[in-house]
């Protein structure tokens, strides 16, 4: 097991030149939120930007367009059925989504159509639970999962893998590098075990463990916070020439550290009991701005 560390996120994260345009930034999609959850919705967008993500489109319900516009001004929105897959670098699922029928629809075709990094959250994993998990080999997509221990076991559960019988998330919680790599190796995906020190667990058996966070951060939306970012980061890489797989990789490593790193400066600010997950979508580029060798004021100042 590899602990994440400053020096690794640095060498790990997308490049930002002079001369980029948004572009270069990635183009991302997130599908969350419904009626009465597009709180999800709208942190999860607002992390993505606030981690890089130069385009950012919102997917969800028309009649809930203007609650986007509302909260986020800065995202696009676009239906399920109007998705054109091949114009995003990468994409998310799940943060409020609801669990339906309709939206595990949606689910199996971002999952076999869209080629890029694909992170599933909250009700997508939750989706899966209850309709059905699909064959790894007709997923296309580079996948994400970052379930808390509830939905893990939902999941392992709904797998009935031979030899490990019913577990619950008090298992989960109590051998989560076990848990995690048997769904990633069943599921083909980078695994986010959330929790104290997360642990990041890949296909091939690679465990890393997080530095970064605290029990602050233990509060409703820190996930949909996390989804954002992770998607934003990888859709970064991968619009910088990174293959899906490595931009998967790299993206949620960096996500996991600076989504616990923006979780420890906003209890500096406001004490563990204050934050709220709106303190860490905005936060996230201030973690982000930690590692810029010259901030932009000295950059002026040089001018």
């Amino acid at each position: 097991m590899e602990r994440l560390q400053k020096e690794n996120i640095k060498a790990w994260l997308p490049l930002r030149e002079p001369d980029a345009h948004k572009g270069d930034f990635g183009r991302v999609l997130i599908a969350a939120g419904s009626k009465g959850m597009m709180g999800a919705c709208i942190l999860s967008c607002r992390a993505a930007f606030r981690s890089g993500s130069g385009l950012v489109a919102a997917c969800c319900d028309p009649d809930l367009f203007s609650d986007v516009h509302a909260g986020v001004p800065e995202a696009t929105c676009v239906a399920r059925e109007d998705v054109s897959w091949d114009r995003y670098d990468a994409a998310g699922a799940g943060p409020g989504l609801g669990v339906t029928r309709t939206a595990y629809d949606f689910l199996l075709e971002a999952m076999t159509r869209f080629s890029g990094p694909l992170v599933l959250d909250a009700d997508a994993l939750n989706c899966l639970a209850a309709f059905g998990i699909p064959d790894p080999k007709t997923v296309r997509a580079s996948l994400i999962i970052t379930p808390h221990a509830g939905e893990a076991a939902k999941l392992l559960n709904a797998m009935c893998m031979k030899g490990i019988g019913t577990v619950s998330p008090e298992d989960i919680s109590k051998d989560r590098e076990r848990f995690g790599l048997l769904l990633s190796q069943r599921l083909g995906a980078v695994t986010v075990m959330k929790g104290a020190e997360s642990l990041i667990i890949l296909p091939d058996g690679r465990v890393y463990q997080n530095t970064t966070g605290n029990p602050g951060m233990a509060t409703g939306g820190s996930g949909d916070v996390l989804t954002g970012m992770t998607v934003s980061l990888a859709g970064q890489l991968a619009a910088q020439g990174k293959n899906p797989e490595e931009a998967a990789v790299l993206g949620t490593l960096c996500s996991v550290y600076l989504h616990g790193l923006a979780g420890d400066m906003a209890a500096e600010s406001w004490g563990q009991a204050g934050v709220m997950a709106s303190d860490l979508a905005d936060y996230a580029a201030l973690a982000l701005r930690s590692f810029d060798p010259i901030s932009f004021a000295e950059r002026i100042d040089k001018k």
